[in-house]
């Protein structure tokens, strides 16, 4: 190693060697003099063991995400250190540099995987790692126009290397997500229970108030029963209704002191029992708590109310 001294006179050179002999650890170091008052500035170099390749440096870099990962260890924040061999990993690979890449497994090694947590995101660390290095090793294989040969012909196998962490806020996510769906197919059912289902056929449905008690009826077009035609029966009456005959469910809700209650009528599967011919009845009192629970209409007699 060549040092320069600067004298007072201009020119002056003096050369300094390191004895061939002489330790790394107790090689010269690098003094220079700053321009304004203070302390030296010394800067030295020395070898880091495999697994530690760190320098702290102000510019983000492969090599501090490594360091970071190591001080993540030493102190126990098994998270912070997989996130900072994560990022190191990908700085390697962007700069196809294998050496490093082999840092991250020796780090990853150092993780502690007592917790399913842990234990799935080194073991999805180290598969993206040694493909990195797969990847980087046929490249320059194709490269010298040799065979390649895979480092990890174990990943080849039909097992799985990788694995997925179910944190509490995905199983939140996952559980409204769940609740959502069920929610669209009970519309999907109670929707398609009002759909026609061929040719519109009408059938009279007639309804017997026998339940002691006035009441309002209101026929549901829809499965809100926001829309409909109401009528009033008297204890004792009936309500007659046109509906189609290829409905499969039609709804009666019924309005009165308390709650509300329905009366879901099987509209088609009474109009195929009974041959296409007559009309369907039922009674008010076989309605029950909204949204209700089906009943098969019967063939009915006459009639004396409309709805």
């Amino acid at each position: 190693m060549h040092l320069r001294e600067q004298g007072a006179r201009r020119g002056a050179l003096a050369l300094e060697r390191l004895d061939p002999a002489q330790s790394p650890e107790d090689r010269a170091c690098f003094v220079h003099v700053p321009n304004v008052a203070g302390q030296f500035a010394r800067v030295c170099v020395w070898t880091v063991p495999k697994g530690i390749r760190f320098l702290p440096s102000v510019a983000a870099s492969p090599d501090r995400d490594l360091g970071e990962a190591r001080a993540a260890i030493d102190r126990g924040d098994d998270r912070a250190a997989l996130k900072s061999l994560d990022r190191a990993r990908k700085g390697y690979a962007h700069a196809l540099d294998t050496e490093g890449l082999e840092h991250v497994l020796d780090m990853a090694a150092l993780v502690d995987a007592s917790e399913d947590r842990g234990r799935i995101g080194r073991d999805n660390l180290v598969y993206a790692a040694k493909q990195n290095l797969r990847q980087e090793s046929r490249r320059r294989a194709r490269q010298l126009g040799r065979p390649w040969t895979d480092p990890y012909p174990d990943l080849e196998a039909p097992t799985e290397h990788t694995g997925f962490v179910f944190t509490r806020g995905l199983r939140l996510w996952i559980g409204i997500g769940v609740a959502v769906a069920v929610a669209a197919l009970v519309g999907i059912v109670l929707a398609a229970a009002l759909v026609d289902t061929g040719p519109e056929t009408t059938v009279v449905l007639r309804l017997t108030n026998d339940t002691g008690r006035s009441a309002t009826v209101r026929t549901c077009d829809d499965t809100s029963c926001s829309t409909g035609t109401t009528k009033d029966v008297d204890p004792g009456d009936q309500v007659e209704a046109t509906v189609d005959a290829n409905l499969l469910v039609q709804v009666f809700r019924l309005q009165r002191s308390g709650p509300d209650e329905c009366l879901p009528l099987r509209v088609h599967d009474a109009y195929q029992r009974t041959g296409g011919s007559g009309a369907l009845a039922a009674n008010l009192s076989q309605a029950t708590t909204c949204p209700g629970t089906t009943v098969l209409p019967r063939p009915a007699g006459p009639a004396n109310t409309q709805l």
